[in-house]
């Protein structure tokens, strides 16, 4: 994966509810630590979220979704 664009922080601080962006942030950390296929599942639900609605992201939600993305293919 190429490096982060300079403005990311500020582009991801944008999507997220107030107040929630240190739980978001290690939501966004323990993501980082899947494998690629699991990691590539929770970029794309979490992208899918944004793209969907204009209310800000809870860290509840990405919580669920990395939930979901680490459990996937799991038997």
């Amino acid at each position: 994966m190429g490096a982060l664009p300079d403005d990311f922080a500020v582009t991801l601080g944008r999507v997220l509810e107030p107040g929630h962006a240190a739980a978001a942030a290690e939501i966004i950390e323990a993501a980082a630590a899947l494998d690629d296929r699991r990691l590539e599942l929770f970029l794309r639900m979490f992208a899918g979220r944004v793209r969907a609605s204009g209310a800000p992201v809870r860290s509840d939600e990405l919580h669920a979704m990395l939930r979901r993305a680490a459990s996937a293919g799991d038997p």
